[in-house]
């Protein structure tokens, strides 16, 4: 017999975990980029803001995604890590096939059209890697 409340403490176990793990995934993507997320966002670098927009849009739809796909709490974190690696995977997969257009390089100068353009790539890495799930 399920109590009613149930479905409530399960929500908010996913949704909680789902915060942390992408706020984790933020702290580790800010350590493994060769420049500070938050100073250049502080500093008011818009090309490094859009680039974190997309990343979270990205780990939103991937944790939605790795979530709404297991019922079972360690099979969605389980997906959900492997999707935020992917997410890591597929932005410096992107920035090693176009060496002459340097991401990280575009990114500290400020450049918004790498900005938007990076959030772009981070949405479509989102879509196929949640795609990849179901």
């Amino acid at each position: 017999m399920h109590l009613p409340w149930e479905g409530f403490g399960y929500t908010a176990l996913f949704a909680l975990t789902g915060l942390a793990l992408m706020f984790v995934g933020l702290l580790v993507f800010d350590w493994i980029v060769p420049f500070k997320l938050f100073q250049e966002i502080e500093a008011g670098n818009e090309a490094v803001g859009w680039m974190v927009a997309g990343f979270l849009v990205s780990t939103g739809v991937v944790l939605g995604d790795a979530f709404r796909n297991n019922s079972a709490w360690t099979d969605g974190v389980s997906y959900a890590v492997l999707g935020i690696l992917l997410n890591y995977l597929g932005y410096y997969l992107w920035e090693w096939l176009t060496p002459r257009w340097s991401l990280n390089g575009a990114m500290t100068k400020g450049s918004k059209a790498v900005g938007l353009a990076c959030f772009g790539i981070f949405v479509a890495l989102g879509l196929i890697i949640s795609g990849a799930f179901s």
